[in-house]
């Protein structure tokens, strides 16, 4: 399991390149999500997601004899952009292992950082086997998106950030998808404040750790449906899964309507556009499934905001 030491080296590794997003008091949102609402926007990070702080941490690690050989990466588009961005900062080479079905958002985000794109199944057991075949026929140097040590120490920070600015929170509300943000975001927060809580928030169509803790193990899904395409991954993550069950008090779920709805409340009322999958935790909010009271102060991470605009249009139209 990844510590706070390593979370605390991280955020000095990457200080210098990635953004140190503001957190947001929103009280307009109070009334409506039942609590003292604070926004973490990481959808104002370089390259649209909080994907930066992790892919910058693992690259900025390698050794030289490994940039000579490039990396490689599978990802549904954040972490593409995020890896993408940070080899070309860094002089390093990049493929990019995209499903078929990609927003075409994240593929023109990967393009635009230099990343070589090759897409490869529609789920991310597929993206991943092609992206461990490039590694080994290329010598490349794999970036997982949410299985490296490196790169969930480098999303924690995004917690550390939170509760420098504001130690008194009572809780993080984090999306899952592969389980590398909450459980580098919650190490951090359970090692700063014990008393936090922190609750996860998955969608209904690719519940991987909700079924994983209700299993007693890391489980496979037969098919994953939302619109959250930033989490659709079909599996639980073997080693994030001890992470949250150890760090994280609850996990909840909410439906593609009910992320819509959360998403044109992010746009008319805190003016962010948010992608589906950063605003799953707004959304559990608004349905009630946050365990929280109109006193506590509570912290919604918006993970990203590469999102598809004609999805947002019809959001807003309907």
């Amino acid at each position: 399991m990844i510590t706070l030491d390593q979370i605390n080296e991280a955020k000095t590794r990457i200080g210098r390149y990635a953004t140190k997003t503001p957190l947001l008091r929103v009280a307009q949102l109070d009334d409506i999500l039942g609590c003292k609402a604070w926004l973490k926007p990481e959808n104002l990070q370089i390259t649209g997601s909080f994907k930066l702080r992790g892919a910058l941490n693992k690259l900025l690690s390698m050794t030289e004899e490994e940039k000579k050989y490039g990396v490689v990466c599978a990802s549904s588009g954040n972490h593409g952009q995020a890896v993408a961005y940070a080899a070309k900062l860094l002089g390093i080479h990049a493929k990019v292992v995209m499903p078929v079905n990609a927003n075409p958002v994240k593929i023109e985000g990967v393009q635009k950082y230099g990343g070589e794109i090759i897409l490869h199944g529609k789920v991310s057991s597929e993206r991943e086997t092609k992206m461990r075949e490039i590694e080994t026929q290329e010598h490349r140097v794999s970036v997982h998106p949410f299985e490296d040590d490196y790169v969930k120490a480098g999303q924690g920070t995004a917690a550390v950030e939170i509760l420098e600015d504001f130690p008194e929170m009572t809780c993080l509300v984090v999306p899952i998808g592969g389980g590398g943000l909450i459980s580098g975001v919650s190490t951090a927060a359970k090692a700063m404040n014990p008393e936090i809580k922190v609750v996860g928030v998955e969608p209904t169509g690719a519940p991987r750790y909700g079924e994983s803790r209700k299993a007693g193990r890391p489980i496979s899904l037969d098919q994953v449906d939302t619109i959250a395409d930033g989490t659709k991954t079909d599996k639980a993550n073997p080693r994030n899964f001890p992470i949250i069950e150890k760090n994280v008090d609850y996990l909840v779920t909410v439906d593609d309507d009910q992320i819509r709805a959360a998403m044109k409340l992010l746009l008319t009322q805190a003016k962010l556009f948010v992608e589906p999958s950063g605003a799953l935790g707004v959304a559990a909010a608004m349905c009630q499934k946050i365990p929280c009271t109109a006193d506590d102060h509570v912290c919604f991470l918006l993970s990203g905001g590469n999102g598809d605009l004609g999805l947002l249009a019809s959001i807003i139209v309907g």
